[in-house]
């Protein structure tokens, strides 16, 4: 899409051209996924966001603060999902274990 062109919802060129962009999008943030999974430091920033997002626990508490943990578990599971599409395999090193 042109960036001086206004968007037109009713124009099939305006919204084929958001569907392609949109697509580019998606394949660069897999594309950053497999990047992020094949390094140590990735894998180690991933296992940082899945435990403050709280994804492998339960976010219930009985009060308001289930709502706050539920909307960070929220955000992690964006991430959490592209791992999944990306490469399943990856789920294990982003478990933190509690000794």
């Amino acid at each position: 899409m042109e960036p001086d062109k206004p968007y037109d919802a009713g124009d099939e060129e305006s919204v084929g051209d958001v569907k392609e962009e949109r697509k580019r999008q998606r394949e660069q943030e897999v594309e950053d996924m497999r990047f992020l999974l094949k390094h140590p430091s990735g894998i180690r920033f991933l296992r940082r966001l899945m435990a403050n997002g709280r994804v492998f626990n339960t976010t219930f508490t009985g009060n308001s603060h289930g709502m706050f943990w539920e909307g960070h578990r929220n955000l992690a599971l964006i991430f959490f999902n592209d791992v999944v599409e990306v490469n399943p395999a990856k789920i294990a090193d982003l478990m933190v274990i509690k000794k």
